[in-house]
């Protein structure tokens, strides 16, 4: 190549993209940088080719490639790609671009002098022929270049062409030339200009399609077929050809854009439509796309004869429309998360038919989803045909027609709200919302088959969408200006008047804005037509300018003649000014007495200053001395370490050594001696703990640890044993609380308490007050103390006091004192404080109470989780520390208890969130918007009492739920507000007001309440008509510690989201936190403590008739529990085993021979078979689990259930540069993982390590020293980790490894891994019972295979992007919340 000729070039920006690449930023962040990056790292650029059939076995040659944006691409859809470009800059970007292409070969070189070791079956020429003629050595630069062409194609080769057409449309309106950025430059054949920057040269040039055809034909090749990209080549959004020219509602979906330089003098949006009727489309084409072929045989042209294509879509939603030469209509997806969206488009095709919906047909082939070409007509023009000719009867059944059909697509309720793309929305009156909203249910996705519609391309389902919204958005796709029926005529006739329209144009903003790429959106939509490109507007802006110049040379004039006037007054001045300074000098002789005053100021502070330094240097030895001191410190411990030393070497040392090694000999780390020993030393220690902790119980347990697990779990059991009895004797927990006192003070006596101020304060809270200061203050201050980074308003409403309340704003700044005027009492002084309130939230608070610690965030977390909760309430207690209240309940004659009073608030039974009939007054927090549609609290109980039940009863009555809060804890001083007599006073109100209530809501409470003291175990989480399940397990499900946990857990979530009342019994009663605290905040009743831990029998026997099903988990804890159960319940018992426990143990035997093991597979085989036997239903998490139970005994009732439940999932871009590593992933107390990893380390990993260098880190709870005292290079051992750490591993891990050799049931490993997108090797152990796993995961057992396969796989990024691709997809059909539930909801319906 000529090392001195001018190439291509966009300038500094190169070397700034050569840098982004090194420093590993993406496509899409290099996009940011605008311009040239832009331009060649969008993937709309691939927008030209991603339709087109290559073979894949092709070879291709791409001149000219740039910085490789279609590159990639050809890599991925051909055996074999050289991408040739002059630029080494530029072929230097391609190269770091495209590294893990390894079948891409950069050449920096040109196409005339580069020997080419082959011919090609494509060759690529994008953008490159329109600069061949600069600076070129040839006379006939063009047919030099095609002539070249045609020798390196094979005989059946294609050259694909692009370049813009210099006749096209765009051009005739006024747009600036796209390479010299002069407008009608093409158009004149470049008469005024040929100069392009990236050249900084001239000679740039253009061609129409006959001047392009000319070329073809005299340079030898036989046939063209011609495509025409819109708006251009470049960014296209659709690709149209001869056999199918665009239509009117073609061009108005494409986006046209131009320079900035233009001088448009029209709109070309509004031209097509002349230009298509007149048959000339493809003469002012913007661009051509052109399939040239060396010979003639029509079986070379391609058959695709249109592309629609998603350009400005987010990666996940582009899908490509194809039709093809034999009438079939082709989507296919352009990426793997869009092959997702086409998926879920099919599911929804397969729904609507199956609910009755006309449906065009559809068929999954090889090259996307396919139907035929209708040659029906389109709905959108019979509605619009009925517009224009009035036909208004004809309107209104059409649209009744689409309201049919779309009622009949889903499931359906009534409500008077719904949240619409995350917009909250309330109705005037109850709406029809579809549970399943197809929102594409228009118009303009249907066809009219003269009787029906006929729906296709049904792409979007949303969950609660109103019908009317569907409605809206047919009509508002289809309507066209009418004479006679205007669009709000069309808008009342369905029911949507100007407000719901108000609200739908936003929603429907915001789903567009959720399809969209915004990137791609902020580069395009500015520079599509408007004013400020059009010629008219320039040149008024030119003529404006004449006229500002000429005015300011107006104004200029005029500013000289004013300096003149102002010189000659200047000279005035200066005359004044000399006869004033002999007045001037007299005062200098005054300012100088005060200069030698400063003077001797500044010499005082200079004085200072010296004072100062002496004190630091004072300082300074000090911390010299201070030196010395450590120093000698230092040395004394140096002797310490010496005496340590010689120590060491002393004969007692050893002994004691030798000693520790005989111990550790007969007593070794981890096994059942060393536990037994231990069990023995701490009796002779503490013999009184250890006569409470012995029962025959627990020792069954521990010896089911020993033999199930190991010393170290039963060691572990042991403590939180120990723990447990420990805890037994606490008393109630103190509370922290300021003392009231009875000794009067003046203001003067508190501290000032300082409230930050917020415009828009989360929580208004306000507080009633009459008198009683000490009360008051103390609350505010608890408050300010307790209510951590919570943004809120306090609102004092002052009801008239006379006490020191009336100077608390003296003490107490930042907060909104209300004064009223006359005394409204309790509830009108609230309903008019509420007035003020600013917040999202209203949180009630008597003064006669005192926070405590997090008391205010709990209630606003719950109130944010769940939209249903419209009323939330604290834990109220006592001063002494007792219970006041766990919500309240009302029974049907309007009487009411206070759940849980003068118990101890630490109980389980008030720790979990619930709901509840009322909650007392004293703490209640509601949402701000739903107290303003009640009205506030109903005047007909002033002055108070019952006004909170009255409320919590509105709450439900507009369709909210009433929830009590345990986390949130708040003290009530209760009676100090209003006494306890209710014979007199405020409080005989309250017996009055009773009365009143019973008669508002008698109907409500025979209907959902219960009879007085009765059935309290429904009644305090109104469980009246709700199913209720005991879930049993080992203990509370430790989640992010092993597997069977996390499928409990999972399981857990999924029921309480389906709406059932769950009970968890942990067979250990223990409260492990965080994990109890959870699914008490889940709403789940978790039973811990001496209580229940020595009287569960009693406990169920009294309450075994609330349980509609039973749901025992793992044989070692059923087995315990079952007889009883079966016994005396009357629900359903359904059994979880985790996996078949004999089976597992048996394969254990197969593996080591040892006969005990044997034995032990026979015993859990008949305990296990005899719990099966006992249940209605069990549960295992393979098919494995189930062929082998029936082989035993084919009466037995089993399912295969999926182990784990995803609400979410994860989105995973795989990249390989960016992840280095093997992990690891399972608890040591599961044996065989212990058993695999020391088979991996032993077998596999050194060979990996050898070949590849990749660390191995290891993950799991219990490790055991063999594993935690590994020195191997490479191996690192992470042992137990966090959630959000595990999460980090398998995002920067490359592969995870599960080598089991033995086990039963799904491994839990496994799927978390695919969750994650992560790829998996695996033995075929750790693949049973996962169907297809083999098509998504790498399954070996031989040892050599798995080496030689995770070796291969680690190297390969396109396998593992692949691979994560499809672990993804495999998950979302496999384990989302609804695949789980249509497999066992049978059960629990």
């Amino acid at each position: 190549m000529n090392e001195n000729k001018k190439v291509y070039s966009d300038g500094d920006i190169e070397k700034s993209i050569i840098d982004a690449l090194n420093e590993g930023k993406s496509d899409k962040s290099i996009c940011d940088m605008g311009g040239a990056a832009f331009h060649n790292f969008t993937d709309a650029r691939e927008n030209l080719i991603n339709w087109y059939p290559f073979e894949k076995s092709s070879s291709i040659l791409e001149i000219g490639a740039g910085m490789g944006a279609l590159t990639g691409l050809l890599c991925q859809n051909a055996e074999k790609v050289i991408a040739l470009e002059q630029s080494p800059k530029r072929a230097e970007i391609i190269r770091i671009r495209h590294l893990a292409k390894h079948n891409l070969e950069v050449v920096c070189d040109d196409v005339y002098t580069y020997n080419f070791a082959q011919k090609f079956d494509y060759i690529l020429l994008i953008g490159v022929l329109e600069y061949v003629g600069i600076n070129s050595e040839f006379d006939r630069p063009y047919h030099t270049l095609l002539k070249r062409i045609y020798e390196l194609l094979k005989p059946t080769g294609k050259l694909l062409l692009a370049i813009e057409n210099r006749f096209g449309l765009k051009y005739w309106c006024g747009a600036s030339e796209d390479h010299t950025g002069v407008s009608f430059d093409g158009i004149s054949g470049y008469k005024s200009n040929s100069y392009t920057t990236r050249y900084n040269n001239s000679g740039v040039c253009t061609f129409s399609k006959d001047e392009l055809n000319t070329f073809f034909s005299t340079c030898g090749f036989k046939k063209a077929k011609w495509y025409y990209p819109l708006p251009d080549y470049k960014f296209p959004m659709a690709i149209f050809s001869d056999e199918y020219l665009p239509t009117d509602s073609d061009i108005d979906a494409i986006k046209f854009t131009y320079p900035v330089e233009s001088e448009l003098i029209a709109n070309e949006k509004e031209l097509y439509k002349d230009v298509i009727s007149n048959g000339v489309f493809p003469f002012f084409a913007n661009s051509f796309f052109v399939e040239v072929s060396k010979n003639s045989d029509e079986s070379a042209i391609n058959n695709i004869l249109y592309a629609s294509l998603k350009r400005d879509y987010k990666k996940e939603y582009r899908i490509a429309t194809l039709i093809d030469d034999s009438n079939q209509v082709i989507k296919k997806g352009l990426s793997a998360s869009a092959e997702n969206h086409l998926r879920e488009y099919q599911a929804n095709t397969v729904i609507l038919q199956k609910r009755g919906i006309k449906m065009v047909p559809i068929e999954a082939q090889e090259q996307g989803i396919v139907h035929q070409w209708q040659s029906l007509v389109r709905a959108d023009k019979v509605f619009q045909k009925l517009l224009e000719d009035g036909n208004w009867t004809g309107l209104c059944d059409l649209v009744e027609k689409l309201k049919y059909s779309i009622v009949q697509s889903s499931e359906n309720y009534q409500d008077i709200r719904c949240s619409l793309f995350d917009e909250d929305i309330l109705f005037e009156k109850e709406e029809l919302i579809m549970k399943n909203g197809y929102t594409d249910m228009t118009f303009v996705n249907s066809f009219w088959d003269g009787k029906d519609l006929v729906f296709f391309d049904q792409e979007w389902n949303y969950s609660d969408i109103p019908l009317k919204y569907i409605l809206y958005r047919a009509v508002k796709y289809s309507y066209q200006e009418s004479k006679s029926i205007s669009l709000e005529k069309i808008y009342t006739f369905i029911g949507i008047d100007n407000s719901m329209v108000n609200i739908f144009d936003k929603a429907e903003n915001k789903m567009l804005l959720s399809m969209m790429d915004k990137q791609k959106c902020d580069m395009f939509d500015p520079n599509m037509y408007h004013d400020a490109l059009t010629l008219r507007f320039k040149q008024n802006l030119l003529s404006d300018g004449y006229a500002k110049v000429e005015n300011d040379l107006e104004n200029e004039k005029q500013k000289l003649e004013n300096d003149l006037e102002n010189e000659k007054q200047k000279l005035e001045e200066i005359s004044r000014k000399l006869r004033n300074i002999e007045l001037i000098n007299e005062k200098q002789k005054g300012s100088l007495k005060n200069q030698e005053q400063e003077i001797a100021k500044q010499k005082t502070e200079i004085d200072l200053q010296k004072d100062k330094l002496m004190q630091m240097e004072r300082e300074i030895e000090n911390s010299r001395q201070t030196i010395c001191n450590k120093e000698g410190h230092i040395e004394q411990l140096l002797e310490v370490e010496r005496e340590y030393e010689r120590e060491k070497h002393s004969r007692t040392y050893r002994m004691a050594l030798g000693f520790r090694k005989i111990s550790t000999f007969f007593f070794p780390v981890d096994s059942k001696r060393r536990f037994f020993a231990r069990l023995i030393g701490k009796g002779l220690r503490h013999p009184i703990l250890m006569i409470k902790m012995i029962n025959v119980r627990r020792i069954k347990n521990c010896f089911t640890i020993l033999r199930t697990e190991d010393a170290a779990s039963a060691l572990n059991h042991f403590r939180l044993v120990e723990e447990y009895e420990r805890s037994r004797d606490i008393p109630v927990e103190g509370v922290d609380i300021v003392p009231i006192t009875e000794a009067k003070k003046t203001i003067e006596a508190y501290e000032v308490l300082l409230f930050e101020q917020y415009e828009k304060p989360m929580v208004s809270i306000v507080i009633p007050v009459y008198n009683q200061f000490e009360y008051t203050y103390n609350c505010l201050k608890s408050i300010l103390m307790n209510s951590g980074e919570c943004t809120y308003e306090i609102i004092i409403a002052n009801d008239c006091s006379t006490d020191l309340t009336i100077q608390l704003g003296d003490v107490v700044k930042g907060i909104n004192i209300i004064n009223n005027t006359d005394n409204l009492r309790f509830l009108l002084n609230c309903n008019n404080a509420a007035k003020y309130a600013k917040g999202e939230y209203i949180l009630f608070l008597n003064n006669d109470t005192q926070v405590q610690q997090n008391w205010l965030q709990p209630l606003i977390d719950l109130m944010k989780k769940d939209a249903t909760i419209g009323m939330v309430g604290s834990k109220l207690i006592y001063a002494d520390g007792y219970l006041q209240e766990a919500g309240g309940i009302l029974w049907d004659d309007a009487s009411a208890w206070n759940y849980g009073n003068r118990q101890n608030p630490n109980d389980s039974e008030f720790n979990f969130v619930h709901e509840v009939d009322y909650i007392s007054g004293a703490a209640i927090m509601i949402r701000t918007k739903l107290w303003k549609e009640i009205g506030g609290f109903d005047e007909r109980f002033v002055p108070a009492y019952c006004e909170d039940s009255d409320l919590a009863f509105e709450v439900r009555k507009h369709g909210y739920k009433v929830v009590y809060q345990p986390k949130s804890v708040v003290v009530h001083f209760e009676g100090i507000s209003n006494g306890t007599d209710v014979t007199t006073g405020q409080k005989k109100y309250q017996v009055e007001n009773q009365k009143k209530f019973y008669e508002k809501w008698k109907d409500e409470l025979k209907q959902n309440h219960f009879p007085n003291g009765q059935d309290v175990f429904l009644a305090r989480e109104r469980g009246k008509g709700k199913k209720h399940i005991l879930v049993i397990d080992h203990y509370v499900p430790q989640y992010d510690k092993d597997a069977g946990s996390k499928t409990t857990f999972m399981y857990l979530k999924m029921l309480v989201g389906k709406g059932y009342r769950i009970t968890f019994l942990g067979d250990n009663f223990y409260q492990h936190e965080p994990y109890t605290t959870e699914l008490q905040q889940m709403g789940i009743f978790v039973l811990y403590g001496p209580k229940y831990a020595e009287h569960w029998k009693e406990w169920l026997m009294e309450n075994m008739q609330y349980f509609d099903i039973f749901y025992l988990n793992r044989p070692h804890i059923t087995i315990k529990y079952i007889d009883f159960i079966k016994e005396h319940a009357r629900g359903k018992i359904i059994y979880y085993g985790h996996d078949l426990h004999f089976l597992r143990i048996q394969r254990e035997y197969e593996l080591d021979g040892r006969e005990e093991k044997l034995e032990e597979s026979e015993k859990w085989k008949k305990q296990e078979l005899y719990i099966m036997r006992q249940s209605d239903m069990n549960y295992y998490p393979s098919i494995v689990e189930e062929e082998a139970i029936h082989e035993i005994d084919s009466k037995i009732p089993v399912k295969a259930i999926t182990a784990y439940v995803y609400e979410k999932f994860m989105n995973v871009t795989y990249e390989p540069e960016k992840r280095e590593g093997i992990l690891f992933v399972g608890g040591f107390g599961h044996a065989p993982n212990l058993d695999a990893v020391q088979w991996f380390l032993d077998k596999i990993y050194p060979d990996v390590y050898k070949n590849i260098k990749a660390n191995f880190y290891i993950v799991g709870s219990k490790a055991p020293d063999e594993i935690t005292h590994i020195t191997t290079e490479g191996v690192i051992v992470k042992g137990f980790v966090s959630e959000e750490e595990l999460k980090q591993l398998y995002n920067s891990c490359r592969l995870v490894v599960v080598p089991l050799r033995y086990g039963a049931g799904v491994k839990g490993k496994v799927v978390e891994a695919l969750y994650y997108g992560i790829p998996v090797v695996t033995t075929s152990v750790g693949a049973e019972g996962i169907g297809g796993i083999e098509n998504i995961a790498i399954v070996e057992d031989q040892e050599q295979k798995l080496v030689n396969a995770i070796c291969e796989v680690y190297q390969n990024d396109d396998k593992l992007i692949e691979m994560s691709e499809k672990s993804q997809r495999y998950v979302r059909e496999k384990f989302s919340t609804e695949a789980v539930w249509d497999i066992v909801k049978e059960d629990f319906e």
